[in-house]
């Protein structure tokens, strides 16, 4: 007895999850379970821009990190400074340009709200290509495309980012604890006297 295609497409998906499930695949946001990537995502309030580019920016940060707004009691403040660089990738024996690339680059900092400490930064980058024609207006909207284009990138590497370092800050933590419980813990050599029963012993007799 044959399958149908879509029993068949069905029994390949299925399978293929199986195998995904099994080599440890987990995505960064589930649907059920474990959501506190996405919580953390809404206590952070995102500085506001300085110029056109780095509004765009904070735009689309705004729709993937905290698309219900800015919260009233943020936990996190994220800042970021954004750079670009213009160069040609095509130029003709003429030595006329006929197509360039557009390189953004964001570098950004998560800090305490409270402290202003820094937390965890990164740089994201981004390039985008366009043509160069013989309209100056034409070339103006090819670069504005193409800077969207890149700022979008940008931005969606910065959410990745930032849902890996909340996805692994409980055990960043639990290592932290460790870690200082263990500096607390001083070598018996380094302990007073009145805690080492052995030297006590010496004394007495």
């Amino acid at each position: 007895m044959s399958w149908s295609r879509p029993i068949r497409i069905l029994a390949v998906s299925l399978l293929l999850t199986g195998v995904a499930t099994g080599c440890g695949f987990r995505p960064l946001y589930k649907q059920a379970g474990n959501t506190s990537t996405v919580k953390e995502f809404s206590q952070i309030s995102i500085a506001q821009p300085e110029d056109r580019p780095s509004q765009q920016l904070r735009n689309h940060l705004v729709d993937t990190l905290t698309p219900l707004g800015q919260p009233d009691r943020p936990a996190y403040r994220l800042d970021y400074r954004l750079t670009e660089t213009l160069g040609s990738v095509f130029v003709t024996r003429s030595e006329e340009i006929t197509r360039n690339n557009l390189q953004v680059t964001a570098v950004v900092y998560l800090r305490d709200y409270q402290t202003g400490g820094n937390l965890f930064s990164i740089s994201a980058t981004s390039q985008a290509s366009f043509n160069v024609t013989q309209a100056d207006y034409a070339n103006l909207v090819s670069e504005k495309n193409a800077r969207e284009r890149a700022l979008r990138d940008v931005a969606e590497q910065i959410r990745l980012r930032l849902g890996n370092y909340f996805d692994r800050k409980p055990e960043m933590e639990r290592r932290r604890l460790e870690q200082q419980q263990r500096g607390q813990q001083l070598p018996a050599q380094l302990l007073p006297v009145q805690q080492r029963p052995e030297l006590q012993r010496g004394l007495l007799q």
